[in-house]
Protein backbone atom coordinates (compact mmCIF):
# COMPACT_ATOMS: atom_id res chain seq x y z
CA UNK A 1 0.00 0.00 0.00
CA UNK A 2 1.44 3.06 -1.62
CA UNK A 3 -0.03 5.47 1.04
CA UNK A 4 1.43 3.82 3.82
CA UNK A 5 5.11 5.40 3.07
CA UNK A 6 4.23 9.15 3.11
CA UNK A 7 2.12 8.00 6.40
CA UNK A 8 5.05 6.83 8.46
CA UNK A 9 7.71 9.35 7.08
CA UNK A 10 6.13 11.93 7.96
CA UNK A 11 5.48 10.26 11.47
CA UNK A 12 9.14 9.16 11.98
CA UNK A 13 10.39 12.53 10.55
CA UNK A 14 8.33 15.33 11.43
CA UNK A 15 5.60 14.51 14.14
CA UNK A 16 7.46 12.46 16.41
CA UNK A 17 10.19 14.72 16.87
CA UNK A 18 8.58 17.92 16.58
CA UNK A 19 5.52 16.78 19.40
CA UNK A 20 8.18 15.72 21.81
CA UNK A 21 10.84 18.71 21.20
CA UNK A 22 8.55 21.72 20.95
CA UNK A 23 6.08 20.79 23.19
CA UNK A 24 7.76 18.97 26.34
CA UNK A 25 5.91 21.12 28.88
CA UNK A 26 2.94 20.29 27.53
CA UNK A 27 2.05 16.80 29.00
CA UNK A 28 -1.48 16.34 26.73
CA UNK A 29 0.21 16.92 23.66
CA UNK A 30 3.45 15.27 24.39
CA UNK A 31 1.42 12.37 25.53
CA UNK A 32 -1.15 11.91 22.52
CA UNK A 33 0.64 13.68 19.87
CA UNK A 34 0.92 10.82 17.93
CA UNK A 35 -2.56 9.84 18.21
CA UNK A 36 -4.03 12.84 16.74
CA UNK A 37 -1.36 12.44 13.75
CA UNK A 38 -2.97 8.81 13.51
CA UNK A 39 -6.19 9.70 13.45
CA UNK A 40 -5.70 12.72 10.95
CA UNK A 41 -3.85 10.08 8.69
CA UNK A 42 -6.59 8.01 9.04
CA UNK A 43 -9.41 10.63 8.37
CA UNK A 44 -7.27 11.53 5.00
CA UNK A 45 -6.53 7.82 3.71
CA UNK A 46 -10.30 7.38 3.83
CA UNK A 47 -11.79 10.67 2.73
CA UNK A 48 -9.13 10.32 -0.08
CA UNK A 49 -10.15 6.53 -0.62
CA UNK A 50 -6.31 5.12 -0.10
CA UNK A 51 -7.63 2.84 1.88
CA UNK A 52 -10.98 1.26 2.75
CA UNK A 53 -12.69 0.27 5.79
CA UNK A 54 -12.61 -3.36 5.37
CA UNK A 55 -8.79 -3.00 4.80
CA UNK A 56 -8.36 -1.57 8.54
CA UNK A 57 -10.42 -4.85 9.52
CA UNK A 58 -13.25 -3.96 9.99
CA UNK A 59 -15.65 -6.38 8.32
CA UNK A 60 -19.64 -7.47 8.06
CA UNK A 61 -18.49 -11.05 8.88
CA UNK A 62 -18.59 -12.66 12.42
CA UNK A 63 -19.21 -9.26 14.20
CA UNK A 64 -20.80 -10.86 17.25
CA UNK A 65 -18.69 -13.09 17.73
CA UNK A 66 -15.71 -10.71 17.13
CA UNK A 67 -17.59 -8.40 19.89
CA UNK A 68 -18.45 -11.09 22.55
CA UNK A 69 -14.22 -12.13 21.89
CA UNK A 70 -13.18 -9.02 22.49
CA UNK A 71 -15.52 -8.37 25.62
CA UNK A 72 -14.47 -11.34 27.25
CA UNK A 73 -11.17 -11.25 26.56
CA UNK A 74 -10.55 -7.29 27.49
CA UNK A 75 -12.22 -8.30 30.90
CA UNK A 76 -9.21 -10.22 31.95
CA UNK A 77 -6.95 -7.52 32.32
CA UNK A 78 -9.29 -5.74 35.22
CA UNK A 79 -9.64 -9.36 36.57
CA UNK A 80 -6.46 -10.42 36.95
CA UNK A 81 -5.65 -6.33 38.64
CA UNK A 82 -8.10 -7.05 41.39
CA UNK A 83 -7.24 -11.17 41.47
CA UNK A 84 -3.38 -10.14 41.84
CA UNK A 85 -4.07 -7.42 44.51
CA UNK A 86 -5.84 -9.40 46.68
CA UNK A 87 -3.08 -12.23 46.47
CA UNK A 88 -0.62 -9.75 47.61
CA UNK A 89 -2.63 -8.65 50.54
CA UNK A 90 -3.40 -12.62 51.58
CA UNK A 91 -0.14 -13.38 51.28
CA UNK A 92 0.76 -10.32 53.01
CA UNK A 93 3.48 -8.90 51.16
CA UNK A 94 1.56 -5.62 51.10
CA UNK A 95 3.47 -4.34 54.00
CA UNK A 96 6.63 -5.53 52.35
CA UNK A 97 9.78 -3.09 51.47
CA UNK A 98 8.71 -2.93 48.07
CA UNK A 99 5.33 -2.19 48.63
CA UNK A 100 4.59 -0.72 51.78
CA UNK A 101 2.96 2.63 51.82
CA UNK A 102 2.00 2.57 48.15
CA UNK A 103 -1.67 3.24 48.86
CA UNK A 104 -0.81 6.54 50.04
CA UNK A 105 0.55 7.50 46.40
CA UNK A 106 -1.62 10.26 45.13
CA UNK A 107 -2.37 9.99 41.38
CA UNK A 108 -2.33 13.66 40.63
CA UNK A 109 1.56 14.21 42.59
CA UNK A 110 2.38 11.81 39.87
CA UNK A 111 1.08 13.64 37.23
CA UNK A 112 -1.73 11.01 35.94
CA UNK A 113 -5.17 11.83 34.58
CA UNK A 114 -7.20 13.69 36.88
CA UNK A 115 -10.03 15.26 35.25
CA UNK A 116 -13.37 13.41 33.21
CA UNK A 117 -12.36 14.31 29.79
CA UNK A 118 -8.85 12.95 29.97
CA UNK A 119 -9.98 9.91 31.84
CA UNK A 120 -12.40 8.90 28.67
CA UNK A 121 -9.88 9.84 26.19
CA UNK A 122 -7.33 7.69 27.16
CA UNK A 123 -9.55 4.84 28.18
CA UNK A 124 -12.21 4.68 25.19
CA UNK A 125 -10.88 6.89 22.40
CA UNK A 126 -6.74 6.36 22.30
CA UNK A 127 -7.38 2.52 22.01
CA UNK A 128 -9.89 2.96 19.43
CA UNK A 129 -7.48 5.15 16.62
CA UNK A 130 -4.87 2.97 18.26
CA UNK A 131 -5.57 0.02 17.00
CA UNK A 132 -7.00 1.24 13.72
CA UNK A 133 -3.98 2.52 12.68
CA UNK A 134 -1.29 0.50 13.97
CA UNK A 135 -2.71 -2.83 13.53
CA UNK A 136 -5.18 -1.67 11.02
CA UNK A 137 -3.62 0.05 8.81
CA UNK A 138 0.48 -0.71 9.39
CA UNK A 139 0.12 -3.99 10.46
CA UNK A 140 -2.74 -5.42 8.69
CA UNK A 141 -1.38 -4.36 5.21
CA UNK A 142 2.37 -4.34 6.17
CA UNK A 143 2.84 -7.94 7.30
CA UNK A 144 2.86 -10.69 5.04
CA UNK A 145 -0.63 -12.82 5.95
CA UNK A 146 0.76 -16.05 5.55
CA UNK A 147 2.79 -16.70 8.08
CA UNK A 148 1.17 -16.00 11.49
CA UNK A 149 3.94 -15.80 13.80
CA UNK A 150 6.07 -13.16 11.48
CA UNK A 151 2.36 -11.05 12.17
CA UNK A 152 2.36 -11.63 15.42
CA UNK A 153 6.19 -10.88 16.49
CA UNK A 154 6.89 -8.10 13.79
CA UNK A 155 3.55 -6.66 14.92
CA UNK A 156 4.91 -6.06 18.33
CA UNK A 157 8.00 -4.92 17.39
CA UNK A 158 6.11 -2.51 15.09
CA UNK A 159 4.01 -1.29 17.69
CA UNK A 160 6.71 -0.77 20.01
CA UNK A 161 8.45 1.14 16.93
CA UNK A 162 5.75 3.52 16.61
CA UNK A 163 5.33 4.34 20.06
CA UNK A 164 8.91 4.58 21.00
CA UNK A 165 8.27 2.66 23.72
CA UNK A 166 10.22 0.06 24.90
CA UNK A 167 8.69 -1.71 27.72
CA UNK A 168 6.92 -5.29 27.78
CA UNK A 169 3.92 -3.91 28.14
CA UNK A 170 4.01 -1.97 24.95
CA UNK A 171 5.20 -5.14 23.12
CA UNK A 172 3.16 -7.56 24.82
CA UNK A 173 0.05 -5.52 24.19
CA UNK A 174 1.22 -5.37 20.04
CA UNK A 175 1.59 -8.94 19.98
CA UNK A 176 -1.76 -9.33 21.39
CA UNK A 177 -3.68 -6.84 18.96
CA UNK A 178 -1.84 -8.92 15.74
CA UNK A 179 -2.29 -12.49 17.00
CA UNK A 180 -6.21 -11.58 17.30
CA UNK A 181 -6.37 -9.54 13.85
CA UNK A 182 -5.18 -12.37 12.72
CA UNK A 183 -7.05 -15.36 14.10
CA UNK A 184 -10.49 -13.33 14.33
CA UNK A 185 -9.86 -11.42 10.90
CA UNK A 186 -11.34 -8.21 13.02
CA UNK A 187 -10.39 -4.85 14.09
CA UNK A 188 -12.52 -5.11 16.93
CA UNK A 189 -11.37 -7.95 19.40
CA UNK A 190 -8.14 -5.78 19.45
CA UNK A 191 -9.61 -2.72 20.09
CA UNK A 192 -11.65 -4.09 23.08
CA UNK A 193 -8.90 -5.88 24.75
CA UNK A 194 -7.02 -2.68 24.49
CA UNK A 195 -9.53 -1.10 26.08
CA UNK A 196 -9.69 -3.48 28.46
CA UNK A 197 -6.13 -2.82 29.54
CA UNK A 198 -6.35 0.74 29.33
CA UNK A 199 -9.25 0.57 31.83
CA UNK A 200 -7.03 -1.83 34.00
CA UNK A 201 -4.02 0.68 34.11
CA UNK A 202 -6.44 3.58 35.44
CA UNK A 203 -7.86 1.18 38.03
CA UNK A 204 -4.14 0.08 39.18
CA UNK A 205 -3.65 3.99 39.50
CA UNK A 206 -6.44 4.87 41.47
CA UNK A 207 -7.44 1.97 43.15
CA UNK A 208 -4.73 -0.67 43.30
CA UNK A 209 -1.91 1.97 43.26
CA UNK A 210 0.51 -1.15 45.34
CA UNK A 211 0.37 -2.66 41.74
CA UNK A 212 2.48 -0.23 40.20
CA UNK A 213 5.49 -1.27 42.27
CA UNK A 214 4.42 -4.84 41.04
CA UNK A 215 4.57 -4.73 37.86
CA UNK A 216 6.72 -1.93 37.13
CA UNK A 217 8.59 -4.03 34.71
CA UNK A 218 5.78 -3.89 32.26
CA UNK A 219 6.10 0.03 31.99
Amino acid sequence: MKILTPILALYFLVIFPTTHLAFPGNRFIYEFGNIFYFAFALTLALAFRQVSVEQLGFHKNNIGKSLVTGILLGALPFLSVFLLDGLIVKAGLSQSELLAGADLRIPEEMGLYNSPAEIIFSTFIVPFIDQVFVIGLVVNNLLPKENSGRVIISGGLLYVLLHFDLGMGSLFLGMISAGLLKATGSILTPILVHTGFAIAELAILFNYPRLISALVFLV
